[in-house]
């Protein structure tokens, strides 16, 4: 290489004159600007706004537990009371203690109806505990009741029945929907003692859930959710009523709880916490608290009931409720954005007079410069930065016109030397691509297999980190799609690993058991790779997918390391699961074999990921194992061949524009007769 020209060495500048400085006046406006933007924009705009909109929603969700609560004691206590008073009747204890007394019981039906009309849902219900009948009374009944059937232990559905006569506390509220009535209610279990307190039964009454729901829960504010809890925090009431858990009288646990609702564990500590706080307060105080339920960000409050052992819970969705009028802050937002408007009109006229006009001017000297037109010579009166500039600009130019000859015959010889440096580099790329396609089996197939296979690979750069493999015997012949971690160079390295582990493996392991194939891979590919910390901080690992088919037996046999089977004979699709862990994984697999009969006219796929995660369509999400699922459907019919256009060209369709992101290989095979 030819040593470089001497170049003229560089003049010096003109000395600066003294004057005001333009970064002075530019910084000082700048900082104004900006110190009212960010002071109106930020402390008015964020803090407040933010501020006022917690605090209504924490306003809303306190106030609509009370009101809730409130509802449920008018709605609940009612009823409450007037079946204590019901359950406390002597002619209703004398004869649940002699119930096939005909006088006794004439003398209660006579009193119970009275009950029943005074009741919100004029009915009423008296299970006995000596017989275990229950009798219930509504509009249809009247004026007697009617025994409509008995409780039996064994029946989960009467599992309320006996729960609540063992706890024996007096009164218990139970939301169930009750078969043999075909009636989903509030129910209001009194308990019925004798004058020894020994329990004779369980009376009482039911509010219609759809209507206690309406009248109780009912809420039109958008994002504002009211539910009601018991004591173990299980959903007994809510607007959604897949929420609630039906018939908790007779369970021990509940999956239905609001804990469920929250992903948080520390969310879920504070509510715990929050509803300890209100149970334990007087009936008076709510319980606040920020929380995310169901995955939104939310402010809540907890009432406790204690007449009810209740607790009424709700949430308010600071996303999509409407706690902070946008109307209200209008004014200022307005006002904001004249302030806003009047000081960037302020400081674009400054700026334009200051610091724009002239650098535009200067500017379009130094473009004619830049094209090549170096006896352009810049002047400037000024006394600024910008004259400043100016000058320099102008000792820069003679400069550059100086080492422009000699760069651009520096540049020449570089280039030449970065063309012949990457006609190497691709020569040993496509190199390495002959070597890589010399293991590939493609041969073979064709000799044995013509028309019972086909093979889409399309690694993402020359060479790639995908191969498969095809090997026969007497008995039958063992497919394989091997993916390894990487593409390119490195990935089409790993290949060479990977089928040298599997050449050890096929040398000395059965080819009819695919798992233990995998296995004796592991360990062999373990054995190549140095086990230290350099190895493993970069992928090494490969997946892979070994399938014997077995001509005798008709049966295919397939063990995978995080590859699947598909096979489909032509009305559905399969997919026989890989391991989840791969070859060279950081812990060896547990791979088993799994069976398929080799039915005639059954197409099999081996796949490797890169065609599940290639990006494509409208949105650029992976082709996915549901579309290739849907594609072997409505194409496993066809002739192989036919098979790999179809599926070349739907893949070509999804992908568009989309860069490949990975290696793709398919390799499917069927055997149509029985050889």
């Amino acid at each position: 290489m030819s040593k470089p020209a001497e170049s003229t060495p560089p003049q010096a500048a003109p000395p600066s004159r003294p004057g005001r400085s333009l970064r002075g006046k530019t910084v000082a406006l700048l900082l104004a600007t900006t110190g009212v933007v960010v002071l109106a924009a930020v402390l008015i705009g964020h803090y407040v706004a933010d501020d006022i909109r917690q605090n209504l929603g924490t306003a809303l969700a306190r106030n609509q537990a009370q009101l809730t609560k409130q509802r449920i004691l008018s709605a609940v206590g009612r009823e409450m009371a007037l079946s204590q008073r019901f359950a406390e009747s002597t002619v209703l204890r004398e004869w649940m203690a002699d119930e096939q007394n005909p006088t006794k019981a004439d003398r209660f039906f006579k009193e119970g109806e009275g009950f029943r009309r005074a009741f919100t849902d004029q009915s009423y219900f008296a299970a006995l505990a000596s017989s275990h009948h229950f009798y219930f009374a509504d509009p249809e009944a009247a004026p007697r009741a009617a025994m409509r059937y008995t409780a039996s232990p064994g029946n989960p559905d009467d599992a309320w029945f006996f729960a609540t006569l063992k706890k024996n506390q007096g009164y218990s509220l139970n939301v169930d929907f009750d078969k043999k009535l075909q009636v989903t209610n509030v129910w209001i279990n009194i308990v019925v003692h004798d004058e020894q307190a020994r329990p004779l039964g369980i009376a009482g009454t039911g509010l219609n859930l759809s209507r206690f729901l309406a009248n109780v829960l009912a809420n039109r504010e958008p994002g504002v959710v009211t539910m009601i809890l018991d004591q173990n925090g299980t959903i007994v009431a809510h607007p959604d009523t897949r929420r609630m858990e039906y018939a908790t009288a007779g369970k021990q646990n509940s999956e239905k709880t609001v804990f469920r609702l929250v992903e948080r564990t520390t969310d879920q500590e504070a509510l715990r916490q929050a509803l300890a706080s209100a149970m334990a307060d007087d009936d008076e105080s709510t319980a606040t608290l920020r929380l995310r339920l169901e995955g939104a960000p939310s402010l809540a409050a907890a009432a406790y009931i204690p007449s009810l052992r209740w607790t009424v819970l709700t949430a308010v969705d600071l996303d999509t409720s409407r706690v902070f009028d946008a109307r209200l802050s209008t004014g200022l937002l307005l006002g904001t954005l004249l302030l806003l408007a009047l000081l960037v009109g302020v400081y674009t006229a400054g700026l334009n007079r200051l610091v724009l006009r002239p650098l535009a001017q200067l500017t379009a000297a130094v473009r004619r410069i830049g094209a090549g037109h170096y006896d352009e010579r810049l002047q400037s009166p000024r006394d600024d930065e910008i004259g400043e500039l100016t000058r320099a600009f102008d000792t820069m130019t003679q400069q550059v016109r100086e080492h422009s000859d000699n760069l651009e015959r520096l540049v020449a010889e570089r280039t030449r030397e970065l063309a012949e440096a990457h006609r190497k580099v691709t020569d040993s790329i496509r190199y390495a691509s002959l070597i890589q396609n010399a293991i590939l089996p493609d041969r073979a197939l064709d000799a044995t297999l013509q028309g019972q296979y086909f093979v889409l690979w399309r690694p993402r750069d020359v060479v790639g980190g995908d191969f498969y493999l095809y090997r026969h015997d007497e008995r039958g012949c063992l497919f394989g799609v091997v993916d390894c971690a990487g593409h390119g160079v490195p990935g089409a390295c790993m290949t060479m690993i990977a089928h040298a582990a599997l050449e050890v493996a096929a040398s000395d392991t059965p080819w009819d058991d695919p798992a233990a194939l995998l296995r004796r891979t592991d360990s062999a590919a373990r054995a190549m790779l140095p086990d230290d910390e350099r190895m493993r901080q970069i992928a090494t690992s490969m997946d892979m997918g070994l399938a014997y088919v077995d001509l005798a037996s008709r049966q295919v046999t397939f063990s995978g390391a995080r590859l699947g089977l598909f096979w489909s004979d032509g009305s559905d699709c399969q997919e026989v699961p890989g391991h989840r862990r791969g070859i060279n994984d950081r812990k060896a697999g547990d791979y088993q074999n799994v069976q398929v009969p080799l039915a005639p006219g059954r197409s099999f796929y081996l796949v490797s990921d890169g065609l599940l995660d290639q990006a494509g369509g409208e949105q650029g999400y992976g082709f996915g194992a549901s579309r290739l699922t849907d594609w072997v459907r409505q194409h496993a019919g066809l002739p192989l061949e036919a098979q790999k256009e179809a599926l070349a060209r739907a893949l070509q369709d999804y992908q568009g524009q989309h860069p490949q992101r990975d290696d793709i290989t398919i390799l499917a095979f069927r055997f149509d007769d029985r050889r």
